[in-house]
């Protein structure tokens, strides 16, 4: 459907250029149809090709929409961009979204290009003179794949339509409506249902293939985002507690302290594939296949150039508790500016790089092998005068980041994207059934796993559901930081409004009386004693979001070509 009505409006006043012999001519670099779907090996790659369509989403990882010029989590609270060519800065995060430039959010194309793929495999399947065993998991494949991009394409643009059929130019619906909202999730419901039946499980399927408990786990969120918790509570506790959990747990699940805890959560995101915790995963097999989050988010000076596209705010590393389990604003922990990363809990260690945090046993090109982020110091941390490639914020992603890599990775880096994870299963459980139920012993139980394996104290009891919503949504933001949840989130809970429409902070850490090495001093200085830290803000923490963002625009193109959409609210 994509810039089709522009396209038969050109035939009308061109009529050498549409002639018959013209719509029946055969690209010599394409297999017809004809062919694909009669041949087993080339429907395979047909699906397999289909099936390489769902995106990633690290920076610079495949897919339109997904992280190929940021995390999302510069466009939320939990970061920055450094750049000003950055989409997440010159469009989103500006309030200057529109139908023809959405800033890297637009995924309209790609993803009904896969379903229009995926609806010709599927029409050619029941009849095609292959192996049952392959019809069936590539039926399944298909389905997962529609039911991926519909929900995708709802939770960004509300009603769309729901095509099930390859458009072609005699079709009745060759310029369709959009689907009312509940029924795209009905359609979604359906998709993903057929796909678990069909997909093998995760034990019986190979590293980073489709399977069953994937397909479980992706219906679970989309039924949450859809506000059917009883639904999602089920469809969640079928792989925590239900025949198919297929082994699946938190990797590291019993810490033995908080150090181990920190090593657990780190390792978790070095995973190449096959991780206990992963129940759906985008695997990268470097030259073929390879994303650029080390290149666009390592240190800079283990890098020389690019680097600090993805910086923490203050924002979020105040979210993060201590190690007792409390708020950091709690009189009781013992918390103080002064000496702001002592005693943080397990996941700030494995998520942030901060000032003083180890990175790497690969020497780094000036100094010692720790992050500097001391101002104005042309490390890897802000100023008026510091290195371009370094953090604006004083922070640094370090989910992801592989130390293994050796000096300035290019091309190699090879971390798998773990779309959906056990951890985020247990959330969306405790989210669904405390939205159902209240705040029920199981609702605890989910929670409490995620935080043992952090090696935090369990939540405190008798939480109204109110209370138990917040400390919920607390643990989303922390467990599944910088995973491209957090933007979504808040518009779905109706808050990003609320949060997002704010100026955002960095840290400024000076030296206290001690010389820099220009005078003599050391060229770097960790000791807290000696450093004051300040919070500082800059136009580039400002972040605009107008209610409007609720929704994204229709591409301009596809409105004027198919009048029918029509256009979302305030665009």
């Amino acid at each position: 459907m994509q810039k089709l009505y522009p396209y038969l409006l050109a035939c009308l006043f061109s009529v050498t250029s549409c002639s018959e012999d013209y719509l029946n001519l055969t690209p010599i670099d394409q297999v017809s149809s004809d062919v694909v779907f009669t041949d087993q090996g080339l429907a395979d790659a047909y699906l397999n090709n289909i099936i390489g369509s769902l995106p990633a989403g690290q920076y610079n990882s495949p897919g339109a929409g997904y992280g190929n010029n940021y995390l999302l989590a510069s466009i939320s609270d939990e970061a920055r961009s450094k750049s000003g060519w950055v989409p997440s800065n010159s469009v989103v995060r500006t309030g200057n979204i529109q139908p023809t430039n959405m800033g890297g959010l637009d995924i309209w194309g790609p993803a009904y290009t896969s379903i229009r793929n995926a609806n010709e495999l599927l029409a050619a399947l029941p009849d095609a003179d292959f192996d049952e065993e392959f019809k069936t998991t590539a039926s399944a494949s298909l389905h997962f794949v529609r039911g991926w991009f519909y929900w995708d394409l709802v939770r960004r643009y509300g009603a769309v339509p729901v095509l099930t059929e390859a458009q072609t130019l005699e079709s009745d619906n060759l310029l369709p409506g959009r689907t009312p909202i509940s029924e795209v999730y009905d359609f979604i419901d359906q998709e993903l249902r057929l796909a678990a039946e069909g997909l093998p499980n995760k034990s019986d399927a190979p590293v980073g293939a489709l399977n069953r408990q994937g397909a479980i786990g992706l219906h679970a969120r989309a039924m949450l985002y859809a506000e059917r918790y009883e639904q999602a509570a089920n469809l969640a506790d079928r792989l925590i507690n239900g025949e198919d959990n297929d082994g699946l747990e938190l990797f590291g699940a019993e810490p033995a302290n908080a150090e181990e805890a920190a090593s657990n959560y780190r390792e978790l995101f070095l995973s190449y594939g096959g991780n206990v915790e992963t129940l759906y995963e985008i695997t990268f097999l470097p030259p073929e296949r390879a994303h650029q989050f080390d290149r666009g988010n390592w240190p800079v000076r283990w890098r020389n150039d690019n680097g600090g596209q993805t910086d923490p705010t203050q924002e979020l590393v105040d979210a993060f508790q201590t190690a007792d389990g409390l708020d950091i604003d709690d009189p009781a922990s013992g918390y103080t500016l002064q000496d702001p990363y002592s005693n943080r809990e397990s996941r700030f260690y494995a998520s942030i790089f901060y000032h003083g945090a180890e990175f790497s046993e690969v020497s780094p090109s000036r100094g010692e092998p720790f992050i500097d982020m001391e101002y104005n110091a042309f490390n890897e941390g802000p100023g008026e005068q510091r290195d371009g490639n370094a953090s604006i914020t004083g922070y640094l992603v370090q989910k992801w980041v592989d130390p293994a890599l050796g000096f300035a990775p290019e091309g190699v880096s090879r971390t798998a994207w773990q779309e959906i994870r056990f951890a985020e299963i247990l959330l969306i459980y405790a989210e669904a059934e405390n939205e159902a139920n209240g705040p029920s012993e199981m609702v605890y139980d989910a929670v409490n796993r995620v935080r043992r394996r952090a090696a935090l104290p369990p939540l405190a009891d008798g939480l109204s559901q109110d209370e138990m919503r917040q400390r919920i949504r607390h643990e989303r933001r922390i467990e599944l930081v910088f995973e491209n949840h957090r933007w979504f989130d808040l518009r779905r809970w109706g808050t990003a409004s609320e949060v997002l429409n704010a100026t955002f902070t960095g840290i400024r850490i000076d030296r206290d009386g001690v010389p820099t090495a220009a005078e003599g001093g050391p060229q770097h200085v960790f000791d807290p004693a000696q450093l004051t830290f300040s919070t500082f803000q800059t136009g580039q923490f400002e972040n605009v979001y107008p209610d409007r963002y609720d929704l994204l625009p229709i591409p301009l193109s596809e409105v004027e070509a198919n009048p029918n959409l029509g256009q979302n609210p305030d665009y």
